[in-house]
Formats: C-alpha cells, structure tokens, sequence
C-alpha cells in the first residue's frame, strides 16, 4: 500500500476588505506581510499537486493547515488547487490544523468542514475508518481558536477514541493523524515549546499501551521520523511544509512517499531543489508491523 503525506500548506490571501482583519487575522495578516507570504510558495503548489498525482497513492493523508487565516477565500483557494488529488473521497483523508480553525467565526461557520468535511468519515472526532486491506486510521482534532497556537484533546475525544479501537478489535496496521506532535526530536524542541498540545502526556500514555503505530502530524515546520522514547512502538512522522522556501538548502520544502508492505514501512521525501523534484529514501523499518501479513496480494 502506497501512501501520501501531506502537512502544513498554508494557502494564504491578504483579505482586501479591512474590516475584515480583526482581532487574530489581523496578527496574521501582519505576519504575512512582514515575510510570512515570501516564505510559502505559493506558485509551487501546482507542482506538488502534479507530483502526488504522478505517484498515483492509494490513499493521501493531509494533517492540517490548510489554511493560514481561515477565510472563505484561502478555503476555496486550497480546495480547487488541491482538487486533481481529491478526485475520491474514498481515497483521501483530510484533518484540520490550528490555521484551519484560526478564529472563532471560521470554527463556527464550520468553513473547514464545507470545503473538506467529505474527506473524513464523519463531522465528530474522533473517528475510525479502513484505508486498505488491514489498515485502519484514526482521526484526532485538538485544534481550537483562540489567542495561542497552543491545542487541547479534551478527555471526551480521547475516551471515545479508546471505544472505537476497543470495539474494532485487532488492526495489524494502526495510523493515527493529529496535526500536533506529541513528542519531537531534541533539536526541535524549542519549535514546539510555545504552541504544544496541551494534555499530551495523557494521550501519549493511552498511545503506549495500543501497540504499533504511525502517528502522522505536522505543525512543527520541520522533518523527521522518528521512535519517541516515550512511546517505542510509535513511529512519528513529520513530513514538513511543502511550500515553504529554503534559502540555504537545509530544509527544501516537500511531502512523504510511505509504503507499505507486509510488516515493514519505508518512507520517502519528495523535495524541491534546485528547481525540480528529487526523491531520497528517509526512513525504514523492516519489521514495525509484526502482525500484518507479509503477502497483501
């Protein structure tokens, strides 16, 4: 089973109308004058739209962040340039970030769920659905507006979400998609300090005790993968903003390419440098899915 991951696209407009900016679209709207809006490409994401459509997924993930304001605009922008990959609901699985719920008008005018609600299986989180043959995802939603980019999993959604795997029983192949990160490695730390998810110790605990899994995120505007300490049957991945300018090639911007094969699980960076796409073998673990069948055919 091939998948894609996506995060953290922030499809950006400057509202023209100015009362319109007010209260936290305003704080946003600073910031993407002040070099937010240089720093996201946004004339490149034709081209990664084109490159996950060439890999033909059998199912795309986007954890979040759509958006970076949330007006109706930006909504509309991000939906029919993302339009060639989400031909099939059935194949795509689409969750908000915290920009995707920026202010208070946008989460109750519910303008994530009119443009992207058809690409979860139900409007309440959590919820469970199969994405392939022994594969099951689940879905998180910790965001909220408000004045931080801080996220709370408030303890009903976590209590449900233990119902929905009790009650499904064994899954030889676990994801989980959050766009917070529970645990990040040592150096980016101090990225995710001041806009953590709060509770997360709560949730990790619960995601020790469920075995094997890959939890998808983004929101820190970095790239890893990688085994939390906290959780050892965890594999944690990141795939970073695509759109995001690199001036000194340290961080091209790009998006996961993860297979799926039996037990083992290989990911992939897709990057832009230098003007074209490259791809580079990130991260592999032979046997993380002991349970799955080696032979899918």
């Amino acid at each position: 089973m091939r998948l894609v991951h996506l995060s953290d696209i922030h499809v950006w407009r400057i509202p023209r109308n100015p009362f319109r900016l007010a209260g936290k679209r305003l704080v946003g709207a600073t910031a993407l004058l002040l070099g937010r809006a240089r720093r996201f490409r946004l004339e490149r994401l034709e081209e990664v739209v084109e490159r996950v459509r060439a890999l033909a997924p059998d199912h795309l993930v986007i954890t979040g962040d759509l958006t970076t304001l949330a007006t109706p605009e930006e909504f509309a922008m991000a939906r029919a340039a993302l339009e060639p990959i989400l031909a099939d609901p059935a194949r795509a699985t689409v969750i908000p970030g915290n920009h995707d719920r920026y202010t208070r008008s946008a989460t109750r005018d519910r303008l994530f769920e009119q443009s992207f609600g058809a690409f979860a299986p139900e409007g309440r989180y959590p919820w469970l659905r199969t994405i392939g043959p022994g594969t099951a995802l689940l879905g998180l939603d910790p965001t909220r507006p408000g004045l931080t980019a801080r996220g709370v999993l408030a303890a009903g959604q976590l209590a449900r979400a233990r119902a929905l795997l009790e009650d499904a029983g064994p899954i030889p192949r676990l994801l989980v998609a959050c766009h917070y990160p529970l645990a990040v490695p040592p150096a980016y730390a101090r990225a995710l300090a001041h806009k953590p998810l709060v509770g997360a110790g709560a949730l990790l605990e619960w995601l020790e005790g469920v075995g094997r899994h890959l939890y998808l995120c983004g929101h820190v505007h970095e790239t890893w993968a990688f085994r939390p300490s906290a959780v050892p049957d965890q594999l944690s991945l990141n795939p970073g903003p695509p759109l995001m300018s690199d001036p000194d090639g340290q961080r091209p911007p790009g998006f996961f390419e993860i297979v799926l094969e039996g037990a083992r699980v290989t990911v992939v960076r897709h990057e832009w440098t230098a003007g074209a796409w490259s791809a580079r073998p990130f991260h592999e673990e032979r046997f993380f899915f002991p349970d799955c069948p080696v032979d899918e055919s």
